[in-house]
């Protein structure tokens, strides 16, 4: 199974989407995994639930018959005919301007809501029941998570989208959705993955777990044991509108490479024991072409953090991170 939200807000959009692939119902290799966010002529990105096959079928027929992209109504109309021919979902986003159109059982849905979604809809309710528990922490007592993105355009939901999505990905009960998350968001030119960093920390020792972490806090975050240099970050290649990202994890130094091969599948790739400084270089290597890698892999070190200076003494929660690699020219990093 798969679950795909996208959402619009004022003139920015982000995808977020799983990458497991299942048959029967029992999850495949990581292998066998693949992108469900596909760019296509035209500026415009194609999220699908149903059959990968089908999907690649149907993104390699509109190349066909669209080699420059086409117009609102007809590539809306393509894809409600694609729907009722394979049974597959779609949410066809558009970067110039900013819209999102959901395809399903070969129609288009009416509705104003700025969140749109595919795949399972028992995923998809636990997506929300996270979201409206926002400012709660799920990892009580164990862990928390600091998501860095490091490029994203002023207003862009890609941040919360992914928060979200990670829950769920980390959720036992939802066997239908796993694997790696990818973010795309839209750029005034098209399409482009977005370049985040992971990071988990300790929960702080001094919080017990019947309370909430308030940013009112004052609290030094760290990470020992098991959440020592534990990150998962995901690359962006250096082109718009390339089917093509990466993924970091940085604990186990294993890169997995996702992308468009010939026929218009995806494949995916896993490369072990790969150095971060080493990331760039081996993507450039292996998948023949200049990737570009934008890379910020981040994370905290046992022994590296210290306690914080604060201008107000009694408030601010602060975290010591150490930058692993940062291939990014320009940009600012947000939290």
């Amino acid at each position: 199974m798969t679950l795909v939200v996208a959402r619009v807000e004022d003139h920015r959009l982000a995808i977020a989407a799983d990458t497991l692939i299942t048959a029967q119902g029992a999850p495949l290799p990581i292998s066998a995994w693949a992108l469900k966010s596909i760019c296509l002529p035209g500026s415009i990105c194609v999220s699908y639930s149903g059959s990968p096959e089908l999907a690649t079928k149907a993104f390699q027929q509109f190349r066909e018959r669209y080699p420059q992209g086409a117009k609102f109504a007809d590539t809306v109309a393509f894809f409600e005919a694609s729907s009722a021919d394979t049974n597959n979902d779609y949410i066809v986003a558009f970067a110039v301007p900013p819209k999102l159109v959901t395809v399903r059982d070969g129609r288009r849905t009416a509705g104003l809501s700025k969140t749109h979604w595919i795949g399972d809809k028992d995923a998809f309710n636990r997506f929300r029941q996270y979201e409206q528990q926002r400012g709660r922490q799920y990892e009580h007592g164990r862990a928390l998570n600091a998501a860095l993105f490091a490029d994203e355009m002023t207003g862009s939901p890609a941040s919360d989208l992914y928060s979200i999505m990670r829950n769920l990905v980390l959720d036992r009960q939802v066997s239908s959705v796993g694997g790696f998350v990818t973010v795309l968001s839209n750029r005034d030119v098209g399409f482009r993955f977005s370049v985040y960093s992971d990071v988990l920390l300790d929960w702080p020792m001094e919080l017990g777990e019947g309370r909430v972490l308030q940013l009112a806090d004052k609290f030094d975050l760290r990470a020992t044991n098991e959440n020592d240099r534990y990150s998962i970050s995901q690359i962006s290649s250096g082109y718009y509108n390339m089917n093509a990202v990466a993924f970091y994890v940085l604990k186990g130094r294993l890169l997995v490479a996702f992308c468009e091969v010939s026929g218009g599948g995806t494949t995916c790739i896993t490369f072990n024991n790969i150095e971060p400084h080493q990331i760039a270089a081996t993507l450039d290597e292996r998948l023949g072409f200049p990737f570009h890698a934008m890379c910020l892999v981040m994370s905290a070190r046992e022994g590296s953090s210290a306690s914080i200076s604060r201008e107000n003494p009694e408030t601010g929660v602060a975290m010591s991170l150490y930058c692993e690699v940062n291939t990014m020219h320009l940009g600012k990093s947000r939290v």
